[in-house]
């Protein structure tokens, strides 16, 4: 308990003290030049992980008096400037609606300053999964929103490996449910019971040990990190291979046992998600499909309201980069949020 209060206390002095001096240096970013495009200014940040990351976030603030705060969490192999890839973009739609517009980075993105106790190409610091993100990252991004716009709630906003740690954030740390007003989540990669990669999955775990290249060569094209860690895709493995939503398997019952004290990694608490929760998905996604969206909405029985909106003709990457679409994507995710603006 000391401990922890110790490293809460150190975390906000190091935002207080550390964040206007961010906020004006560094060279120019992906995020600042892709912004710069469509006549955006972001103010850059930075907060610290109770596990030692130094992440970078991005702060926009409409023209007129701020309605709410709202948190962008990308995908995975992405950054916050993929939120920055088309005209009519998330972004700007949100901040033409009057709300406040922060760009998160997790410890994969490629923004990410450091790490306090490792060295960014070396083999401990790549040691995560999406449930880090959720458990660490989230977290200390939230909380430095909260801080700095001087409010009690946010708006959360995760795109695929977003979302999956968005869930997982509030299924192992519930008192972010207060914190969070509305969660829009948008191809949320949790049960891929149905998706086409299952195939590929199969294969791999078949012929792991005579197949001559990891999970991360086939991926990626090496073996070296490459904005994502190993970890991370062996755990998107293991959901597609076990057809649950659980946290990660360390191989073995007694490893299982060492971490969890059971044989098998527990599944993720939904029950415990009580924040309104909005589901996006698209009909041509086939990486997340509609059926493992509507699954997931019957396992969110505790969550203050749970909505599920189409968006037809639309693939994984559609989301992100379909600029014909944005009009009516991104709208629908503007207005979810402005229904639970008070």
């Amino acid at each position: 308990m000391f401990r922890s209060k110790m490293v809460f206390h150190r975390h906000s002095m190091l935002l207080v003290f550390g964040l206007t001096l961010v906020a004006s240096t560094g060279a120019m970013s992906q995020t600042i030049s892709n912004a710069a495009r469509y006549g955006l200014h972001p103010q850059k940040y930075q907060t610290l992980t109770e596990d030692g990351y130094q992440l970078v976030m991005y702060r926009m603030k409409p023209k007129t008096a701020s309605r709410g705060a709202v948190l962008l969490q990308h995908g995975l192999r992405q950054s916050s400037a993929d939120w920055l890839l088309i005209n009519r973009n998330l972004p700007r739609q949100l901040l033409d609606a009057g709300l406040e517009v922060w760009l998160g980075n997790s410890r994969a993105s490629p923004e990410t300053a450091s790490n306090e106790h490792h060295s960014k190409n070396s083999e401990p610091y790549w040691n995560f999964s999406f449930h880090e993100i959720g458990y660490y990252d989230l977290p200390a991004m939230i909380d430095t929103v909260l801080m700095i716009s001087g409010r009690s709630q946010l708006h959360l906003v995760g795109y695929s490996e977003g979302s999956t740690a968005a869930v997982a954030l509030l299924s192992e740390r519930p008192s972010y449910n207060r914190k969070i007003a509305s969660l829009n989540l948008i191809a949320p990669a949790t049960y891929m019971i149905n998706s086409q990669v299952r195939q590929y999955a199969h294969f791999h775990d078949l012929f792991r040990e005579i197949v001559p290249w990891t999970l991360q060569e086939i991926v990626t094209g090496s073996d070296e990190p490459s904005v994502n860690s190993a970890k991370q895709l062996e755990h998107f493995q293991q959901l597609l291979l076990s057809e649950r939503f659980g946290q990660y398997d360390y191989g073995t019952a007694w490893d299982n046992q060492k971490r969890y004290g059971m044989d098998r990694p527990p599944p993720y608490a939904l029950w415990k998600i009580t924040t309104p929760v909005t589901l996006h998905y698209g009909t041509d996604d086939e990486i997340v499909p509609p059926g493992d969206v509507l699954n997931l909405a019957q396992q969110l029985h505790k969550s203050a309201s749970v909505r599920i909106v189409k968006h037809d003709g639309i693939d994984h990457r559609g989301f992100m980069r379909r600029s014909d679409a944005a009009g009516v994507m991104y709208s629908r995710v503007v207005g979810s949020i402005l229904e639970w603006v008070h």
